[in-house]
């Protein structure tokens, strides 16, 4: 189950959500394509991509906010 701020954004941890904005931002890549994002970002958020495919293409579109922790220290 996702969970959402009060702007209705769901909430992930704080490094996830900092290596999809770099890939956002590069323009590189559809962000709608896990498997392009995949090839930018670090082994440990492409696992947290396939672990929570369902959460990223909801956030995709009602949008992302850090929920404080890191995920990339728990793996």
């Amino acid at each position: 189950m996702s969970i959402k701020n009060e702007d209705g954004k769901l909430l992930i941890p704080g490094d996830i959500l900092a290596a999809l904005t770099v890939v956002r931002d590069s323009g590189l890549v559809n962000m709608a394509s896990l498997r392009d994002i995949k090839e930018l970002v670090p082994t440990e958020v492409g696992t947290w991509l396939d672990e929570n495919k369902d959460t990223y293409m909801e956030g995709f579109f009602y949008g992302f906010a850090d929920d404080g922790t890191k995920y990339m220290e728990t793996v």
